[in-house]
């Protein structure tokens, strides 16, 4: 079989199989399996020699296809996510970073910048990234802004794992705690300049009826937001003022409908000028305020 078929043919499995993207997911495990771009494809399809591709290359898109088939994220099968122009090793022990939270990342950083600019630091600010995940928060965070004194935690030692690796792969000196919330960070305390959260925000009863792909693979740890969604928005509020200083800053990500009672369990505990911040598709997504 040439390039050109073994495409098509991953293509036809995928529509056949009722995957929506089933193109651009064919050809995404096509390029990853065979490490090649769009040009290098019409290249390789034009020269007859190299239009007859190894076996074993094409035995592991057979697999690939299976498990996209199966429902399992592109992102899983090819362990990477691109998140603020970084590409991220993803697993299926952590959430795959989405774009949406990319708009988290912006308001931090235009939001800590200012921050910086009307106390006059002269000091690197100290950030926390709580229910860190793959890392891609706390790790974009600190090579935007540049800076070393970035601390990111997670209950899940598996997800601090690829929190790690990402870590390292994209040479930022993040540093990690295995913590449930806040139970291991008491040498934190009253010493942070932002803690910003993308935690469990999904209320139990609605995750049966996510996709599948959602559903079947990414970690329910990370997704259970309890029976009302706002579980760990009450504890990290609650907390949250024991480790910021004076004037520190508190971020959320949200779901579309959580604006207003995440507002206000913030404000109920001492946050001000708390606001909300929509999305590129105009639902809200971040909730933020300082003390």
């Amino acid at each position: 079989m040439t390039f050109q078929e073994i495409l098509k043919n991953a293509e036809l499995r995928l529509k056949d199989a009722g995957i929506e993207e089933y193109k651009s997911d064919a050809w995404i495990l096509f390029s990853h399996i065979y490490d090649m771009d769009r040009i290098e494809f019409m290249m390789n399809c034009l020269d007859y020699e190299k239009s007859n591709p190894d076996p074993l290359a094409f035995d592991r898109l057979n697999e690939a296809v299976e498990r996209r088939i199966g429902h399992t994220p592109v992102q899983y099968i090819t362990n990477t996510q691109n998140f603020y122009g970084y590409d991220y090793y993803v697993d299926e022990n952590v959430l795959i970073p989405r774009q949406d939270t990319e708009v988290v990342v912006e308001c931090v950083i235009n939001t800590l910048q200012a921050y910086m600019l009307d106390k006059k630091l002269v000091s690197i600010p100290a950030v926390l990234d709580m229910c860190t995940g793959s890392g891609c928060i706390a790790i974009t965070l600190s090579k935007e802004l540049n800076i070393d004194n970035v601390y990111a935690s997670d209950i899940s030692k598996d997800a601090l794992d690829v929190a790690k690796r990402n870590n390292t792969a994209l040479n930022a000196n993040v540093n990690f705690i295995e913590s449930d919330l806040f139970s291991e960070l008491n040498d934190l305390k009253n010493s942070l300049d932002a803690i910003v959260s993308n935690p469990p925000y999904i209320k139990t009863e609605v995750i049966e009826t996510l996709d599948n792909e959602v559903r079947l693979n990414e970690p329910r740890l990370a997704l259970d937001g309890s029976e009302d969604g706002l579980k760990f928005y009450r504890d990290i509020v609650l907390n949250a003022r024991d480790f910021l200083k004076d004037g520190g800053l508190l971020f959320f990500e949200i779901g579309y409908d959580q604006g207003q009672e995440v507002s206000a369990l913030m404000k109920e505990n001492g946050f001000v000028d708390v606001s909300v911040v929509k999305d590129l598709a105009g639902l809200n997504r971040v909730c933020y305020g300082h003390l």
